[in-house]
C-alpha cells in the first residue's frame, strides 16, 4: 500500500486518502486471503482498492475485482506489484482499473490513465526494517536466488518481500532478474564481504526497549542482546536476561511492565520490542547479523571482540 499511495502522489500528482472498508468484513476468509482491501478517496470519488498478494494469474487477478464488485457499489481498483505488460494490457481491454505502482495506473472512473514508467522511489542511507530483514535472511541461507524462497522463509509478504529485493538492489547489494514469471536475485558478494559492503545501512533492530515481570510466556521468546552472544561466545551473561519481540507482536503479549531495579534481577526481564521479527530468518534463534547490528556501538570492546569472533574476522564490528 506504501508503494501505491507513493506512486500515485509523487509520481502521478494525485492525492489519495485511505482507510479501513468495512465490506472486507461481510467476504468470506478465502476471499479475503486474495487480497488486502481498503476504501481509498481521490479527488472527492470513493473507490475500493484491492491490493493483491503477488504472484496471480490473469484470471486471478480478475476474479480478485469480480469477487470485491460484489460487496460494494464503489469502483474497484486492482494493485499489483508484478503483474506483466500482457496482464495490463488485458486489463485495460476489459475496462479493470488497476495499479501497477512505478509501471502503470488505469483509472478510468476518474478519467485517468498513465503508462510511462516513473523513477522508482531512492531510499535513504540506511536499510528500512523489511530490507534489513531481507538481508539478514539472505545473508543466513547463502545460495538462495529466488524471491518466492525469500518469502517462504522469512514469512513476509509478497509485496514487501518485492520491495525488499528493489532496495537491496538499489544500494547494490544484490542483482534483481526474472526467470519466466520468478524474481531472481544474485549477490554482489558473498559472507562477510557481503555483511561489509552492508554495514554502513546497518541500523539496529531495536525500536524500543522496556523491563518485564519475569513469566513463563516471556522465557519462550529468543534471547537477544549480550543474552544471546553469551551463549554462542565466552562472554559472561548479563545479570537481567534479555529477550526480543517484534513491535507487531508486542500488543498481543501478556506480561507486567516494571521499572528498572524495582524487582530482583532474576524476576527481570529485559524486552528488546524489535522493528521486524527477530526469527525472521527462520534458524530457530536470532540470526547472528541481526544481534550484531543489535549490539554494535555499545563501545564495550568485549562484545565487539566476542561479535568478531563469532564471524571469524578482526575488526569487522564497530
Amino acid at each position: 500500500m506504501d508503494d501505491f499511495l507513493q506512486y500515485m502522489g509523487e509520481a502521478l500528482g494525485l492525492r489519495v486518502s485511505f482507510g479501513d472498508w468495512d465490506g472486507a468484513k461481510a467476504m468470506p476468509l478465502f476471499l479475503r486471503k486474495t487480497a488486502i482491501h481498503y476504501l481509498c478517496n481521490c479527488a472527492g470519488k470513493d473507490f475500493v482498492v484491492a491490493v493483491s498478494k503477488g504472484g496471480e494469474t490473469l484470471p486471478n487477478l480478475k476474479r480478485i475485482v469480480a469477487q470485491t464488485m460484489r460487496y460494494t457499489h464503489f469502483p474497484v481498483v486492482l494493485v499489483s506489484q508484478d503483474a506483466d505488460p500482457r496482464q495490463r494490457r488485458a486489463l485495460t481491454a476489459q475496462g479493470i482499473a488497476f495499479v501497477v505502482p512505478y509501471r502503470q495506473a488505469y483509472l478510468p472512473f476518474l478519467g485517468f490513465a498513465a503508462s510511462a514508467e516513473a523513477r522508482r522511489r531512492s531510499y535513504g542511507g540506511t536499510l528500512t526494517a523489511r530490507g534489513q530483514a531481507a538481508l539478514v535472511t539472505i545473508i543466513a541461507h547463502p545460495g538462495m536466488r529466488y524471491a518466492r524462497e525469500l518469502r517462504e522463509v522469512s514469512d513476509m509478504g509478497a509485496s514487501t518481500i518485492s520491495r525488499a529485493v528493489d532496495e537491496l538492489s538499489q544500494h547494490g547489494l544484490i542483482r534483481r532478474g526474472k526467470e519466466g514469471r520468478d524474481v531472481v536475485f544474485e549477490c554482489e558478494r558473498e559472507g562477510n564481504a557481503l555483511l561489509k559492503s552492508a554495514m554502513p545501512l546497518l541500523v539496529s533492530p531495536i525500536a524500543k526497549t522496556v523491563f518485564a515481570k519475569r513469566n513463563a510466556r516471556l522465557e519462550l521468546l529468543p534471547d537477544a542482546g549480550e543474552s544471546a552472544l553469551s551463549l554462542r561466545s565466552m562472554l559472561a551473561p548479563p545479570s537481567i536476561g534479555q529477550k526480543a519481540v517484534a513491535r507487531r507482536e508486542l500488543p498481543s503479549l501478556s506480561f507486567e511492565e516494571v521499572l528498572e531495579g524495582e524487582l530482583a534481577d532474576a524476576d527481570t526481564v529485559e524486552l528488546q520490542v524489535w522493528r521486524y521479527d527477530p526469527l525472521v530468518a527462520a534458524l530457530g534463534e536470532v540470526d547472528s547479523v541481526s544481534l550484531g547490528a543489535s549490539l554494535m556501538g555499545l563501545g564495550d570492546e568485549r562484545v565487539s571482540m566476542e561479535l568478531d569472533a563469532l564471524f571469524g574476522e578482526e575488526d569487522l564490528w564497530p
